[in-house]
């Protein structure tokens, strides 16, 4: 065939079964100079021979698929190797045209780079091209082809055919584009802004909704346009965070404006991921962006709320501050003139004749003396009740502000309660009421602070006895409760309905029309009771019904 007629390897592609079967002798590699043994000694002539052996087992053997073609197409030799790697004896190929290894959609192609080789008037002839084979039993199928023409009869040229096994490189590059494309269909759809770059960090990619939201091209983003969107004050924060990034191969994730279409800045959070092949190499970066101005626009008025509220706390503790140290200024003010009126009245009852513990038993029988006895009765007992208002609210200051020391001892409840009970009998002999003290077996000691639970107990007597009638009976009870300690003062006659008994413990709360005998109060003492039952790390409790009202109180035996 001459370079003038290339219609016949078409016409070899088209009409392979009707192809004349040339054949030629198999090509055999011979030595340039043919020996003459005659000529030459014995030992000459053997190592030519050894060395051309060794040359026909290295061409035999080289790991690549080596056919030599005539001009035609037709195989003349394939070395062992390549025979073997097509799935095929040298034999069966012998002979045969080389474009039956071909699938028949490469077929054309591989006779073109052919016919292109034979024809070309370059003085290096070779050409270059990645073919699928179709070799049932070979593991190969894509193959890449170099082929070259071999010095000889211009004629009639030889065509050497190295063939490459690039099966899997082919597939991984087929998986690796049909991945990008599942991943730039995905991206297209998705409601959300996606960008890639390559390892170089330059934008290669952006989705459709980026292009919507910042009404910009695609030329207009890649590489580093993007940046120009980026809101001026913090294009360089951006920038360098993005190239830390990159240096490192590491993840980011970063706060910044985005110009949008309408020309308003808006707040993205961009998350950059670095990708790698399977083998570890990195190639670049996948960005998702999503609007957060929503979320930074509560925030900020979150944050400003939070510094508004802050400064009302602030400003509230400042004047709790200044309220205390009022109350507390006022408080011992008014306690050093009642302690004098206190003092003088006393006197006053002296001078007059009026022992103050003789008076409730014997009063007065005289009119003048009586009326006396009267007065002075309502001085001695209103200075007391404002001595013990004033008393009993320093005493809540104290514990408002944690100021109140702690004392902890430890007390034999039996002995304790008993001594109690009797001090406040001796307190108010006016109490003609009948307590009674029930108190269990074998009564483990406790630990807490004395003065502050006797206060407590003497708190509640005192409201025990003030709301019953005379002669009702007053009953205090102690008795363990697992960790725990539990006293109960209960009393008859007066009961306390449901809606006032969470009320009873505020401050100056009294409940109305509930004082039959007019014993008055300050409205401070069920208030001190639970503070101070809350200081000794216990709580109190209330329930009346059936005309009867009972107070717990429950302090850990250990005083935690």
């Amino acid at each position: 065939m001459s370079r003038k007629q290339p219609s016949s390897w078409h016409q070899i592609c088209r009409e392979q079964d009707n192809i004349v079967s040339l054949t030629p002798a198999r090509l055999e590699l011979v030595p340039e100079r043919v020996l003459d043994s005659e000529l030459r000694p014995h030992e000459v002539l053997q190592k030519t021979q050894d060395e051309s052996l060794s040359y026909r087992q290295l061409y035999e053997q080289l790991p690549a698929i080596y056919l030599v073609l005539d001009h035609n197409g037709i195989i003349l030799s394939v070395n062992q190797f390549g025979a073997d790697s097509l799935g095929f004896s040298p034999e069966e190929l012998i002979g045969k045209t080389v474009l039956n290894l071909f699938t028949s959609c490469d077929r054309m192609a591989v006779a073109d780079a052919l016919i292109s080789l034979l024809t070309t008037s370059k003085t290096s002839k070779v050409n270059h091209g990645e073919f699928r084979l179709d070799c049932r039993q070979s593991h190969i199928a894509w193959v890449k082809v170099v082929a070259k023409t071999l010095p000889g009869d211009e004629q009639n040229p030889l065509i050497l055919l190295v063939c490459e096994d690039i099966t899997e490189s082919k597939r991984w590059q087929d998986a690796y584009q049909e991945s990008e494309q599942r991943f730039q269909i995905m991206a297209n759809t998705a409601p959300m802004m996606l960008w890639k770059s390559g390892c170089d960090g330059l934008c290669n990619f952006v989705n459709e909704f980026w292009l919507q939201f910042t009404g910009r091209s695609f030329e207009q983003e890649q590489g580093i346009g993007w940046i120009d969107n980026v809101h001026p004050d913090e294009q360089l924060k951006c920038l360098q965070g993005y190239y830390s990034a990159l240096k490192n191969r590491s993840q980011l994730q970063m706060e910044y404006r985005l110009r949008h279409a309408d020309g308003e800045y808006r707040w993205i959070l961009d998350t950059r991921t670095p990708t790698f092949t399977p083998s570890g190499e990195f190639t670049g970066y996948i960005g998702c962006c999503i609007d957060v101005s929503e979320r930074k626009m509560v925030e900020v008025a979150l944050l400003q709320s939070q510094e508004s509220a802050q400064a009302q706390i602030e400003e509230m503790e400042r004047l709790d501050r200044l309220k205390d140290e009022f109350l507390s200024t006022v408080s011992h003010e008014l306690r050093t003139p009642l302690t004098n009126m206190k003092m003088a009245i006393q006197m006053l009852g002296i001078a007059l004749g009026f022992e103050p513990n003789l008076l409730l038993e014997n009063p007065p029988s005289q009119t003048h003396n009586s009326k006396l006895f009267r007065y002075f009765q309502i001085l001695n007992n209103e200075c007391d009740r404002e001595i013990n208002l004033i008393n009993n609210f320093l005493d809540l200051q104290k514990l408002d502000i944690n100021s109140k020391p702690l004392v902890l001892e430890t007390v034999i409840v039996q002995e304790w309660l008993v001594r109690v009970v009797e001090l406040f009998k001796a307190r108010h002999r006016h109490c003609q009421q009948n307590l009674q003290i029930h108190l269990n077996a074998n009564l483990p000691l406790l630990v807490c602070d004395p003065f502050s639970l006797e206060r407590i107990i003497i708190e509640l007597l005192t409201n025990a006895c003030k709301f019953s009638p005379l002669d009702a009976e007053i009953t205090i009870t102690a008795q363990v409760k697992s960790a725990n300690i539990e006293f109960k003062v209960i009393n008859t006659g007066v009961e306390i309905p449901a809606s006032e008994c969470d009320r009873i413990f505020d401050k100056f709360y009294r409940i109305p029309s509930n004082d039959p005998w007019k014993q008055g109060g300050t409205g401070l003492g069920l208030a001190l009771v639970q503070k101070l039952s809350r200081y000794l790390g216990g709580t109190i409790a209330v329930e009346s019904s059936s005309n009867q009202t009972c107070f717990t109180v429950l302090l850990p035996l250990r005083g935690e």
